[in-house]
């Protein structure tokens, strides 16, 4: 550790080499939010409109966020080229102090001594126990949906013989589990417990008995795609048209396509999540008067960066949730309100987490969707019946691997004729 503190050269080589990273980050922002912006409808129909605007108003939104992003990244890279002055001044006062006399903890050598205990290598032990772990589930699960397809397909090709109309109707169950844009309703109920999962409980202190205090919850993530896509009572437009485009929009983001979509970006997005949450450590750190916490949680920046590329990262976006919780307030008569939301972005071996995978026990089979990579932290009010509680939706990541093996499995099961099966 004292290497790191008596060379602060290497903090401003980090301070130079983070500004070069919000350099590329603004070329990216550029390309993501470009074309997002410039987006014409696809038809002259009120849903197609009303897509473009959506996106159109998503690009604007982004570049004001990477606006404030780029005015935090400005700021923290002053403050690590501060901190490198800082470093060279106590290690001058720690040489003083050592040839002075003992060094007490309450001294500035006190404080080096405590950064010694710092252990860089721990957070690489854990991402290589994370990376075997997931790699085991994603490959496995891949097999055993590859299997599953080859099994459908064998079926498939047995029923064409003997019953045609039943193989036909089977390849357009397949066809429609893929997007679940316009598809049945029994066709996305069932494909959603393959793409949809999340195990987590509401919490209520103040509930009097015999009302429960905890209400554990196996699959949340499937009864928010019930309120969202009108099964329940909570409220998704004001007009029939608003309510179908929250259904179609519901029903994309919880079909096994958006998480192959999302699983295909995350090991490119992960690591750059990964450096902007150690960054906003750091900076939280500096800040709050902890040097010695951020010199750890700079430390450990590469292993979140190799982590986030293999397993995933989340990230914050408690910034979008006033803007959204006027939807939640309104469609439960203001019985909900949204305080935080996040978004998982998948690394390359992340297995995901649903109600039935490709492979995994119960709750925890490997699959998932853009739906079940959303996080969010509600809580409750009158005349909600939960009154008082609250309830964190975790945020699931899932990567390339996962999500193939998701959408191979249901697509073997659907041309099997057993994705419907009760």
């Amino acid at each position: 550790m004292s290497s790191v503190i008596a060379t602060p050269e290497l903090v401003l080589g980090a301070a130079e080499n983070l500004a070069a990273i919000r350099s590329s980050l603004d070329g990216v922002a550029d390309v993501i939010s470009g074309p997002t912006i410039g987006i014409a409808a696809a038809a002259q129909d009120e849903i197609s409109t009303a897509l473009a605007t959506m996106f159109s108003d998503f690009g604007r939104d982004f570049r004001a966020i990477d606006a404030q992003a780029e005015a935090f990244h400005a700021r923290f890279v002053q403050l690590v080229s501060a901190s490198a002055v800082d470093y060279a001044d106590a290690e001058i006062a720690n040489t003083a102090q050592l040839l002075s006399g003992p060094v007490s903890l309450h001294t500035p050598g006190g404080a080096l001594a405590a950064a010694s205990d710092i252990d860089p290598l721990s957070r690489w032990t854990q991402v290589l126990g994370t990376t075997t772990r997931n790699a085991q589930s994603a490959l496995g699960a891949f097999q055993a949906g590859v299997s599953t397809l080859f099994g459908g397909v064998s079926t498939g090709l047995r029923q064409l013989a003997t019953n045609p109309a039943a193989f036909f109707g089977n390849i357009q169950t397949a066809a429609q589990s893929v997007f679940l844009v316009g598809a049945p309703q029994d066709v996305a109920s069932a494909v959603v417990q393959h793409t949809l999962g999340g195990i987590t409980q509401a919490t209520n202190p103040g509930a009097v008995p015999p009302a429960p205090t905890v209400v554990p919850l196996n699959d949340v993530h499937v009864e928010l795609y019930t309120g969202l896509a009108g099964l329940g009572d909570f409220q998704t437009g004001t007009s029939s048209l608003e309510t179908a485009l929250v259904a179609g929009l519901t029903n994309f983001a919880a079909s096994p396509a958006s998480g192959v979509l999302l699983g295909a970006v995350g090991p490119f997005v992960s690591p750059a999540v990964a450096l902007w949450n150690s960054a906003g450590s750091v900076f939280a750190d500096l800040t709050g008067g902890s040097p010695t916490a951020a010199l750890g949680h700079l430390l450990d920046t590469p292993a979140n960066v190799v982590d986030a590329f293999f397993n995933g990262a989340t990230l914050n976006l408690d910034a979008l949730a006033p803007a959204v919780n006027p939807f939640v307030t309104s469609g439960s008569a203001g019985g909900e309100q949204l305080d935080g939301v996040s978004l998982a972005f998948g690394g390359l071996f992340s297995p995901g987490q649903v109600v039935s995978g490709a492979s995994g026990p119960m709750y925890y089979g490997t699959g998932g969707s853009l739906l079940n990579a959303v996080g969010l932290e509600l809580s409750f009010y009158p005349p909600d019946d939960f009154a008082g509680g609250s309830l964190s939706i975790p945020a699931i990541p899932v990567g390339p691997i996962g999500a193939t093996a998701g959408l191979i499995s249901i697509l073997g099961q659907a041309l099997g004729g057993t994705l419907l099966a009760p």
